[in-house]
């Protein structure tokens, strides 16, 4: 196949490419990553897109592991979380594991945020 035909297929190719797949990153969060705070009534995740409540979840646990109650509460655009421990959280460590399913692929992302509560 000469080179002149090769580039021809390659630009073709790269032109019928389908659509990137969307995931739902994690892109700010209250506490933030590390911070140490008073005790929150609130922790906040920003997502970079719409997530489906149904297929997502957050679980707060102490440095110890025990696991700390909380409810969520999704904004009208579907990309803000609002989650209320449903105690007063106390001083130490925390870790808060999330996952969350993109509503434009269904895709699920994962990850943590740690912060320590004064």
């Amino acid at each position: 196949m000469n080179k002149k035909f090769a580039s021809v297929l390659t630009a073709f190719g790269l032109g019928m490419a389908g659509p990137a797949l969307a995931h739902t990153d994690l892109i700010k969060s209250s506490p933030a990553e590390g911070a140490s705070v008073a005790p929150p009534k609130t922790i906040i995740l920003t997502f970079s897109e719409k997530v489906v409540s149904a297929f997502s979840g957050y679980d707060l646990a102490l440095a110890d592991g025990k696991k700390v109650p909380v409810a969520a509460a999704t904004s009208a655009d579907g990309k803000i979380v609002t989650l209320s421990p449903r105690q007063s959280l106390m001083a130490g460590g925390y870790k808060l594991n999330w996952h969350a399913a993109s509503s434009e692929d269904g895709h699920r992302t994962d990850g943590v945020v740690s912060f320590k509560v004064k």
